[in-house]
């Protein structure tokens, strides 16, 4: 028997190989950054949306109440 064939055997015989448990860990891994990355886009895209809605009704209001605008023009 050869080097290589009793290599192969050990591999085969060998419960680390067989172990799929290790595979669920990175499915759930990959998983996780998917999900992490849609939440960053979304927090990063509503943050801006935000900041945009309050900066135009701080404007509104100022222009409205006090009748100056922001840069004191």
């Amino acid at each position: 028997m050869s080097y290589l064939a009793k290599a192969r055997a050990r591999l085969n015989g060998c419960q680390l190989v067989r172990d799929e448990a290790g595979l669920s860990t990175v499915e759930y891994v990959i998983i996780l950054v998917l999900v992490a990355a849609i939440a960053i886009g979304t927090w990063q895209t509503f943050g801006k949306t935000v900041t945009s809605g309050l900066s135009k009704a701080s404007s509104k209001f100022n222009t409205d109440v006090t009748g100056a605008s922001l840069d004191g023009k």
